[in-house]
Formats: C-alpha cells, structure tokens, sequence
C-alpha cells in the first residue's frame, strides 16, 4: 500500500501528508477525465488514422502510389487533426499537457522564432508560405503524436500502421528497381559498359515526386528501430516484424545513401547497447548481424560496396565547392554575420544569389542556426538534448524496477528503441535538410509522448525509505507506524 508522504523525507506526520494530498487535488482534477496513461475511447478510434496520416504525411504515399494522390492532401489532414485535437482532448487538459512535456513548450518557442524572424528574414513572404504550408503541417504532426499516442497501446496501433505503410514502399523499390536498366536524361537506356565502370549511376534516382533517395534512406533509418521495437513480445512479432526490419535494409541499398548508412549504424549502436538486455540483446545483436550481411551481400552485387565506404578526402563532400562541407561552412558564416537568421526555408535562397544555383543547406543543424538564428539553434539543441536525456533517465528508472513495476520491462525497452531512433533520425538529418519535415516531428513528437504517458513516472510505487542519519531528528519522526505512538528508540 502507497502511504501518502513517504516519498518527503520532512513529512512531520500524517496531517502534513493529508494537507499535501488536499493540495495535489485541484491540479489533478482540472484536466476532468483526461488521463495521462489511458487514451480516450475517441482517442483509441483515432490512434489508426494517426498511423495513416503518418504513411501520407512522412512516407508520402500518395506520391508513390498516384491512385490515392488528392491535391493538398497533408493541409486537408492537418485541418482535420487540429478539429480532432480540440474535440478529443479537454480544454484544460491542455494546461497539463503543457506543465508535463518540455518538449511541448520548446517546439512552440521555435514556432515562435520562426514566426518572428520571418519578416525579419530576405524573403518574408517565401517564409510565410512555407510557415503556412509545411511547418504548419509538421507542427501539427508533433502535436498529434505527442498528445493521442501518450497511450501505450494507441501508440503500438499508430506504429503499427505506420510501419506497415513504410514497408509497403519498400516492397514497391525493390519490385520496381533494376540496376541494369537506367536511363539517361533523355530516357534512354544506358549501355551495361558504362554501368560496369560507374556503379554510382546505379543509384535510384527516386521514389516519389519530392521523395528522392536521400530522404527515403532517412526515413528507412528512422522506422527501422520501431520495426524491432514492434517485434519484441512473441516468436510471431519476431519473425514477422524481423522480416520488415530486413525489407528496410534491403531498399536502402537502391539508394546508395552513405548518410543513411550511417544513420542505420548509428540505430544499431543504440539497440544493441540500451534496446535490451539479457538474451534479447543477443538476440538483437544477432538480427542486426543478419541486416548487415544483407546489406554487404546486395550492395555488393550491383556494385554499390565502393560508394558505401568511400569516406576519403577526395569525397566531393570535402575536396570542391559542391559539396556538404563548403555548404556548411556557408551557413556557420552567414549565422556569425546575421545572428537572428535569414528567415526560415531561405537557405538556398541565399545561397542562390551570391553562388549562383540554389542548394539546400543538407544539414538540420545549419538550416536551424542559419534560417532562424541562434536563438532558434539553442531551441533545436535543447530539445534533442532533453529527450535524449529524458529517455535515458526513464530506462534508468524502468531498469530499477523491473521486480516491482509489472510495466517496467516493457518501459525500459520502449525507451531504448526510442533512443535509437531519435539516433537514426538526428545522424541522418545531419547530412539532409530535414530540419522541418514531419519526419524529424514525428520522431521528436513520438519521443515526447514516451515520456509523457510514462506509468512509471505517474504511479511510481512508493520506495522503502533509506535509514535515518544519526542525529537527524525530522528523519527520525519518520518511524512512527501510527499516529499518537511513541517513537521508538
């Protein structure tokens, strides 16, 4: 039994417990009936359709599969969720949500900055649409996951679906690719010989309209740890959810993504670290073996294993001005020379009037301080850190109490393949201007919901209180079973 005041050292006795309870009361209940850990019946409706959205909105499936293309789909969504939104969760739950995740209060700072610095910017009216029309939907997206998936099983039904939408992708890449038909410019195909010589014109070229093969390797990245987080429970989830894993791995090689292949390096680094424990992380560590000589084996016969591990000095990324060094240096100078940004989506704007082509910054980290200034790369850096930070001290606590918590073991592996995949999409966005996607949201607004409806933090069971210091007469008091009864000595 939970005794009120056990967890304060200087609880002098049970009216003090009483009183803090009596005070706790109000902030509990001016959220009505919303609950922290359990989603609402609409909630549990809707946790589906926020799966789908996420297939829309991050996979871009329509753009892969033009039969279900509806112009301006994501806005058409977005105006749906935010009505969702405001009818599925209470108006002064909303006071609770945003005393309980930083992440929240952190992701509207940045809205903010960008809202202020876009007039402040060298295209306002390029940053206003792009508020208007992307961000606005990115936004959006964060919020739907880290409120309507705060709920363990809304959430496994959101990835469920989610992930299924991204293999269904795979599946279309590697039936509909071939390395050895490749056409040129004019649609022609390009003679085997010269294939041979250059393995490099192998790469897919794309797999939706705006979907190119850097990003699509991003998001195989990010997915990949929830693909295995899916699998833990039973010898079905495993072999089933395993095998999607795999098709992950199998169509990123088509891309020939070097960023990508650094980001699944970086995922599986995590997993077999902190994903688990015991058997599972050999079992882990086992799966991610088998990836990697898939990987090896179909990289290697059409030819890709030298692009995959050229990371030399004569690299176009650092040897001449074409590549993600000389952009980089670009946007750290342009962000010492104008402290409060250029505006937001105005990099390769800027690029483009004194280069000559506009090209992207292909780094989040230099789009964050070059488009919305410091103050907005000290925001971005906050939140990673925060999640990163929040998610190990959840594993930390759900590590500690595996014997007393039945959901603690499965709190502990949740917030490990989280921390994966906050891995696999902050390398990759490293090298990809992916700084306001509903990618890079969707996984920072995944990551906050882990923490939001964590049991552990909310019915966190009361611990055996440490020995009393010697001489310490407040910690003393403490012994006392029942109210009126002497202390014993």
């Amino acid at each position: 039994m939970t005794i009120l005041g056990a967890n304060d050292p200087f609880a002098p006795d049970v009216v003090a417990a009483v009183r803090q309870a009596a005070e706790a009361v109000p902030k509990r209940s001016r959220a009505g009936l919303f609950s922290l850990l359990t989603g609402s019946p609409v909630e549990t409706i809707l946790a589906p359709l926020v799966g789908l959205y996420l297939g829309f909105a991050v996979v871009r499936l329509p753009e892969v599969f033009q039969a279900i293309a509806i112009p301006h789909l994501p806005m058409i969504l977005m105006l749906i969720f935010i009505a969702i939104l405001g009818f599925a969760i209470p108006a002064g739950a909303w006071a609770l949500v945003w005393e309980r995740a930083k992440a929240l209060r952190i992701v509207a700072g940045l809205v903010v900055v960008a809202i202020v610095t876009a007039p402040l910017g060298i295209w306002p009216s390029e940053s206003l649409q792009f508020l208007r029309e992307h961000y606005a939907v990115s936004v959006i997206l964060f919020v739907t996951c880290l409120v309507l998936l705060r709920d363990r099983r809304n959430f496994r039904t959101a990835v469920t679906i989610y992930v299924l939408c991204s293999a269904t992708v795979c599946v279309n890449v590697l039936h509909t690719y071939d390395p050895d038909v490749v056409l040129d410019e004019d649609g022609n195909q390009i003679d085997p010989d010269i294939l041979a010589a250059r393995p490099e014109l192998r790469r897919l070229a794309s797999v939706g309209v705006s979907l190119d093969s850097n990003d699509f390797g991003a998001i195989l990245a990010t997915t990949f740890p929830l693909a295995l987080w899916l699998s833990v429970g039973s010898f079905r989830r495993r072999v089933f959810w395993t095998g999607i894993a795999g098709l992950m791995v199998a169509a990123v090689v088509p891309t020939q993504s070097r960023g990508s292949e650094l980001g699944f390096v970086a995922v599986a680094a995590v997993i077999v670290t902190v994903g688990a424990r015991g058997w599972r992380r050999w079992m882990s560590t086992a799966l991610i073996v088998g990836c990697v000589g898939l990987f090896v084996m179909m990289a290697s016969g059409i030819g890709a294993g030298g692009r995959f591990s050229d990371f030399g000095a004569e690299d176009y990324n650092i040897a001449g001005n074409e590549g993600r060094m000389f952009f980089w240096r670009q946007g750290f100078v342009w962000m010492l020379k104008r402290p409060w940004g250029y505006g937001i989506a105005n990099f390769p704007t800027y690029f483009g009037m004194l280069n000559g082509p506009e090209r992207a910054a292909h780094s989040s980290w230099v789009q964050y301080g070059m488009e919305l200034g410091i103050a907005g790369l000290a925001l971005f850096v906050t939140l990673c850190v925060g999640l990163v930070k929040g998610l190990r001290q959840l594993r930390k606590l759900a590590a500690a109490l595996r014997e007393r918590h039945p959901a603690a073991k499965d709190e502990e592996i949740l917030a490990g393949h989280m921390l994966a995949m906050l891995a696999g999409v902050l390398v990759t966005g490293s090298f990809l201007s992916n700084a306001y996607y509903p990618l890079m949201y969707m996984a920072l607004g995944m990551a906050g919901a882990t923490l939001l409806g964590s049991p552990l933090t909310e019915h966190l069971p009361a611990p055996h209180p440490a020995p009393a210091a010697p001489g310490h007469p407040r910690a003393r008091r403490r012994l006392r079973s029942f109210p009126g009864q002497t202390p014993a000595d």
